[in-house]
């Protein structure tokens, strides 16, 4: 029974993949939304950046 045991942990152990690359791609995600949130709250809240960007003065 304990050898049957240690061949299915094992087994399982062989079949999972590396944590790493779901971290790693939480991580860009999340580093991108922060980004897009600072963006977009400096394009809205400051007058110098928009109108450098879009080219008209914020109303």
């Amino acid at each position: 029974m304990n050898q049957i045991f240690q061949a299915v942990v094992q087994e399982s152990t062989e079949n999972n993949p590396s944590d790493d690359q779901p971290i790693l791609l939480s991580g860009v995600l999340l580093f991108l939304n922060l980004f897009v949130m600072l963006f977009v709250g400096l394009y809205w809240t400051n007058p110098n950046m928009h109108e450098f960007i879009s080219g008209r003065p914020l109303l």
